[in-house]
């Protein structure tokens, strides 16, 4: 700032001395000493100030925001350090509690590919690319996490864009839109057990689905005898749940005709009724998204007759988003990112369906060490291999939270290609990153044991038992 003062000050001095010297010479004036020290000094001077006036106001201003901006923000997580160091000493009193749940299937997407991948190319300590579209302040390109997959499906969906408010909308219904593509097999399995147990259970919606033109069999008589006969014992499931995680902001901007769309979409595609479709949509802030999945998780595993679907989508890619965050931060990432569970009660059949995860959640372990003591957990094995096994759900660079990690995994004795942290590859759009993260956490195959850590939520923990490896008696742990 000081060197760009410092050479405009320059260029007008020169001008301005070029200037006066001319008119000197044409009308023949004798300048006095008075004279060089006004001409030469002074009004250069004056000049510079008034030229640079905006720009000091600017500076000024953007100043007074950013000051009133970080008091602001270290009220809150004043008040936030209050909050959780009274819920941890609520929960020191408090027994452990666990729950469990199957997961049946697992999707997500990045800039960096799906599923597995995106983890490989963290570890590979991947950087965000140069966008095509998208620039700062100045005009110049900037980096973002885009995925160029969702550009070319905008443009096959180009008719329905008038319908859309704005192009973050568009790209984040997009991303949910491949989530569902992603789990069309559990659906499909998922909307047959719902008819055959409407049929087997319920009367009411047996007549619905039999007048169905989605459900009307070829050989179906109208007769009362064989209505009673035909149905035959099915696992009891009354509903499918879809649960859509977005951040809090999209609150204003969100379509409400989306949640109808959906609804039509699925008792299209699947032939089911409204009635055994529900959707709710869930704005989450970036302090309580971690907590209120975990929230979700345990209201899912007392649901013994149905099924769910949690799908977290968010996208910054969007210019007139980025233009309100180049105020704060001129070097400001963005991301997009996507990823959803098809999870139930552990007691739930699906037929023809097998739980690739087993899930359970265990709440109120104050003593991780312990804990995987109590439950027979080794991790000599893992310690010896180079395979990352520690996914931490923060923010690497804040030291606060690093001194926590430490306290929390004293008596683990791990080295940090032991560990992974995936915010870090998720620029600045750090909303729904814990949540993605800890959903990511079950894409780490090689490990016996996968542990992730969140000091959003000292003492839960997400525990997982891969049922697609040979291992069949291990177990992973997500915090």
């Amino acid at each position: 700032m000081i060197k760009r003062i410092i050479q405009t000050f320059i260029v007008l001095s020169v001008l301005n001395n070029v200037l006066v010297i001319y008119y000197w010479r044409d009308t023949q004036y004798d300048p006095s000493n008075i004279d060089f020290l006004l001409y030469f000094g002074i009004l250069p001077l004056l000049i510079c100030l008034l030229l640079l006036t905006p720009y000091f106001i600017y500076k000024a201003v953007k100043s007074y925001k950013q000051r009133q901006q970080e008091q602001k923000d270290r009220a809150h997580k004043s008040l936030q350090a209050q909050q959780q160091e009274l819920e941890n000493k609520e929960e020191l009193d408090q027994a452990i509690e666990d729950y469990t749940l199957n997961i049946f299937s697992a999707a997500a997407w990045h800039s960096f590919g799906e599923n597995a991948e995106i983890l490989q190319h963290m570890k590979q300590f991947k950087s965000p690319e140069l966008d095509s579209e998208l620039l700062n302040r100045f005009g110049l390109p900037i980096l973002t996490y885009r995925i160029h997959s969702v550009d070319r499906l905008l443009e096959e969906n180009r008719t329905n864009e008038e319908m859309l408010p704005t192009l973050r909308e568009q790209r984040i219904q997009q991303l949910i839109q491949q989530q569902l593509q992603q789990h069309e097999e559990s659906l499909s399995l998922i909307s047959e057990q719902l008819k055959r147990s409407a049929l087997f259970y319920d009367h009411e919606l047996a007549y619905q689905y039999r007048m169905h033109p989605g459900w009307i069999q070829e050989n179906y008589c109208e007769d009362e005898e064989n209505i009673a006969s035909n149905p035959t014992a099915a696992s009891r499931l009354n509903r499918l749940n879809l649960h859509i995680l977005l951040v809090d902001h999209m609150t204003g901007d969100w379509s409400d005709l989306y949640q109808e769309q959906l609804i039509s979409q699925i008792q299209q595609q699947y032939a089911l009724l409204p009635a055994q479709i529900h959707i709710e949509f869930h704005f989450l802030s970036a302090d309580r998204a971690y907590s209120a999945l975990l929230d979700l998780v345990q209201e899912i595993s007392g649901q013994s007759h149905e099924i769910s679907l949690i799908i977290m989508a968010d996208s910054e890619i969007d210019q007139d988003c980025l233009d309100q965050q180049f105020w704060q931060n001129e070097e400001y990432i963005a991301a997009e990112y996507t990823a959803s569970w098809c999870l139930s009660a552990h007691d739930l059949e699906v037929e023809g369906m097998m739980p690739s995860r087993i899930l359970t959640l265990s709440k109120y372990v104050t003593d991780l060490y312990a804990y995987l003591g109590q439950n027979q957990v080794d991790l000599s094995y893992q310690l010896e291999q180079a395979h990352p096994f520690l996914v931490f759900l923060d923010e690497a660079t804040q030291s606060k939270t690093m001194k926590i990690i430490q306290e929390k995994f004293t008596n683990i004795d791990f080295e940090p290609e032991h560990t992974i942290y995936p915010q870090s590859y998720l620029g600045h759009t750090q909303q729904l990153a814990a949540v993605f993260a800890a959903m990511m956490s079950s894409y780490l195959y090689d490990n016996v044991i996968t542990i992730s850590y969140s000091t959003q939520q000292e003492s839960s923990y997400l525990c997982f038992k891969n049922k697609e490896s040979d291992q069949l008696n291990e177990i992973s742990l997500v915090a």
